[in-house]
């Protein structure tokens, strides 16, 4: 008795006995013919098993492929090469080519060995935490223009009202009175603080609007003909302001000369005896804006605060 010779092969289909065949026996005969066709498919699949990686410890050859996950999937997945090359680009983001490698950025600090202690005390130089609330405590119940009406969350008005110095204990640290100034309409000056330019004043003091005296003098005005009838072009001795227009020369000025206006309504000077003018009713809005206040040309932002 011996066993029957097989060599791994794939053949379609298995032969069907039928119930005409003899029975034969031998490596050829017909008995033997389906357990030399099952043998050979038992050899060939046991060598294409061979070829395979075990499951435990694999070690794969060639080019073995798999699904790609997506950057979001954190778990046991293999990940692919084009995953690991997808999140160093995430990781690299917009560096420049010459800082996106570990070792380049080892030698733009100097080539140092201990990378990471280094980068550790690069960032230890940072503002920390306590450092960042700090400098915002600082900043509660500075004013600083801001170009919306809406007020941000976290932030008051400068309205000139009260405010909670529970719900605000910092901002109440800085504005004890509990009341925030009004600055709408209004603009911010340094403290003098002893320097004389400005003395007399406390900080949050409110200063009314003001303009330095101006002192102006002219040389007399001549004037010809009588009761109030003006035979030439009145002119100034000496002086740069016109205050009369050639076209009127020769009407008659409306009541006494001692007292009126020498031009139409808003002239800056008035005669102040018969024929002469003197500059005691000189107006600046003439000449500049008229307004209710004295003022620089200016921008209006709303004044607002952090509050803490």
């Amino acid at each position: 008795m011996t066993n029957l010779i097989l060599t791994p092969e794939w053949t379609e289909g298995v032969y069907q006995l039928e119930t005409s065949d003899l029975i034969i026996g031998g490596p050829d005969g017909i008995d033997n013919r389906q357990a030399i066709q099952l043998g050979k498919r038992t050899e060939w699949l046991k060598k294409e098993v061979e070829k395979r990686a075990p499951n435990t410890s694999p070690a794969f050859t060639g080019t073995p492929t798999a699904p790609t996950a997506p950057q979001t999937v954190n778990n046991g997945q293999i990940a692919t090469t084009a995953f690991v090359k997808a999140a160093i680009a995430a990781l690299v983001g917009s560096a420049p080519a010459t800082l996106d490698t570990l070792a380049e950025i080892a030698t733009a600090l100097g080539s140092d060995g201990n990378l990471k202690a280094t980068l550790l005390a690069e960032i230890g130089k940072k503002a920390s935490a306590t450092d960042f609330t700090t400098l915002k405590d600082l900043l509660i119940g500075i004013p600083f223009p801001y170009p919306l009406t809406e007020v941000p969350s976290g932030c008051l008005a400068f309205n000139g009202q009260t405010f909670s110095t529970t719900t605000y204990p910092e901002l109440a640290k800085k504005y004890t009175s509990g009341k925030l100034p009004d600055l709408r309409g209004e603009f911010i000056r340094g403290w003098d603080n002893g320097r004389g330019v400005d003395s007399g004043r406390g900080l949050l003091s409110l200063q009314s609007d003001a303009i330095r005296n101006m002192n102006l003098s002219f040389n007399a005005m001549e004037q010809g003909g009588f009761n109030g009838v003006w035979t030439s072009t009145p002119s100034l001795v000496s002086g740069t302001i016109k205050i009369w227009n050639a076209s009127e020369s020769g009407t008659t000025l409306p009541g006494s000369i001692g007292s009126l206006a020498l031009n139409a309504e808003g002239t800056p000077f008035k005669l102040t005896t018969g024929g002469f003018m003197s500059a005691n009713d000189y107006h600046a809005s003439v000449n500049l804006g008229l307004g209710q206040e004295t003022r620089p040309r200016n921008l209006s932002f709303q004044y607002i605060c952090l509050a803490k």
